[in-house]
């Protein structure tokens, strides 16, 4: 499963697409890592996950993932979700 997962973030990279993952029931739209604002970093670098986040789903698909109640176990999680669908991790 990771592999496939690697796959088609190396696909979706390579062809400028966007990725789409799910979580908590919800799907996600993001861009390819290679196509990430640098905002993206800074914000990560900076400490704040949330922020980071919300630069990576943008507005609308941030207020829907804050729609619910949420834990900051829900924002990594939602993060991990993003890095695996990214390729940058292989997750379970």
């Amino acid at each position: 499963m990771a592999r496939t997962s690697k796959m088609a973030a190396a696909r979706a990279e390579a062809l400028s697409r966007p990725i789409t993952f799910e979580y908590d029931g919800e799907s996600y739209t993001i861009a390819p890592a290679a196509e990430w604002p640098l905002e993206v970093l800074d914000e990560f670098e900076d400490g704040r996950l949330a922020s980071c986040v919300r630069v990576l789903l943008g507005d609308d698909q941030w207020s829907r993932f804050r729609s619910k109640p949420r834990t900051l176990g829900d924002l990594n999680n939602l993060f991990d979700a993003a890095q695996r669908a990214a390729g940058f991790s292989e997750g379970n």
